[in-house]
């Protein structure tokens, strides 16, 4: 305060929040000798602006909120003030972005967040729900804050097989415990709920003594060594289970294809066929060419090109007088006979099939 003036002065920082009023006590005198003096209180109130932005307060209902939670589930309690006063001091609140929550007001500047939707933990996983606060003040001022809720799983995902309907190949005779295949199935949940075991479901039809299943990797291997003559295909269903509670599951059915390998000789069948015999046929002297001599017969009890057969003749050397049909097994002459033929011609037949390597079979035919 100037003493000369009387004027009233600020020295030092004015907040409302701290002190809304002050009271002065002022005395004023004059010069004479002895001085006459007077005093007067003076009142002076602090105005308030809007200098403080709104508080948020959050509290915690839950550490984690499980994706089955029903609507109106309370997650965390909040609390909104503003050290101004009067309008500077009013706030509102509400929650910002598309979030399955909402905010419901309790009392004056008390809130609830509170679950609103449906919650699906494999589509997310959690949430930052922010809260904004806004005073009424000119200009206004806010804030901000996140509660954040973290979504737990419950076991509400079976596991899933990529395929409904596998197809597995393996060649016959594959040795005892090879891995003819793995078994692959996914779960959406977390932990334990995700968690796969995998077994092979009992089929009256087909015994599942032929494959075994890992449970952990599941890994298939054949407990038999497969006979493409015997069996073409083996159905069987695995099914995968996770570790949740309940636990869930789903099947898949698999198809082992058994592939042929050339692991059978061709066979000449009767009249050629006995082992080790060697058979005659008779034909005039006076055989024109393609004379129809024999018609050697096979089979093969493979399939595909490793059934697939062809003749073969060896004559004596230097005759050359009889030709087979590679495909037919049809003898037939190529000439005429001459004086200088031999009587008897021995012929040795081979049919060959095609497999990899090819397997074949022999028979001796005479000729008279």
């Amino acid at each position: 305060m100037c003493s000369d003036s009387g004027e009233i002065e600020v020295k030092g920082n004015i907040d409302f929040e701290v002190k809304a009023f002050y009271e002065l006590r002022v005395e004023a005198h004059d010069k004479a000798s002895p001085p006459m003096t007077t005093n007067c209180k003076v009142l002076i109130e602090v105005i308030d602006v809007n200098d403080n932005a709104p508080e948020i307060v959050i509290t915690s209902l839950l550490s984690s909120l499980r994706e089955d939670a029903k609507t109106g589930t309370a997650v965390a309690l909040v609390t909104v003030s503003d050290k101004d006063g009067a309008m500077n001091g009013k706030v509102s609140c509400k929650l910002l972005g598309n979030v399955p929550f909402k905010l419901e007001s309790s009392y004056n500047n008390y809130y609830s967040v509170v679950l609103e939707g449906q919650l699906d933990r494999e589509n997310m996983s959690k949430y930052n729900v922010t809260l904004l606060a806004v005073d009424e003040g000119t200009p206004p001022l806010s804030s901000t804050s996140v509660v954040y809720v973290d979504i737990s799983d419950v076991n509400d995902n079976p596991p899933q097989f990529n395929e409904k309907i596998i197809s597995v190949y393996v060649k016959e005779n594959t040795p005892l415990g090879t891995l003819i295949h793995t078994m692959s199935a996914i779960d959406r949940d977390s932990n334990e709920n995700a968690e796969i075991s995998y077994s092979i479901l009992d089929n009256k039809t087909t015994s599942i003594n032929a494959v075994s299943v890992n449970s952990l990797t599941g890994q298939l291997y054949n407990l038999q060594s497969f006979n493409f003559e015997e069996q073409k295909i083996l159905s069987f269903h695995v099914r995968a289970t996770d570790s949740g509670v309940p636990p869930l599951s789903s099947n898949a059915t698999v198809n082992v294809f058994i592939l042929d390998e050339n692991d059978n000789s061709p066979a000449i069948l009767p009249p050629y066929s006995e082992p080790g015999s060697v058979n005659s046929e008779n034909i005039p002297y006076s055989a024109e060419a393609g004379y129809f001599v024999a018609k050697i017969r096979a089979a093969d009890a493979d399939s595909g090109y490793n059934a697939l057969l062809s003749y073969h003749l060896t004559e004596p050397k230097g005759t050359n007088l009889f030709r087979i049909g590679s495909s037919t097994g049809e003898i037939k002459t190529k000439r005429r006979m001459s004086d200088n033929d031999l009587k008897t011609h021995p012929l040795l037949i081979t049919v060959s099939d095609n497999g990899e390597p090819s397997l074949f079979q022999s028979r001796s035919n005479r000729l008279p």
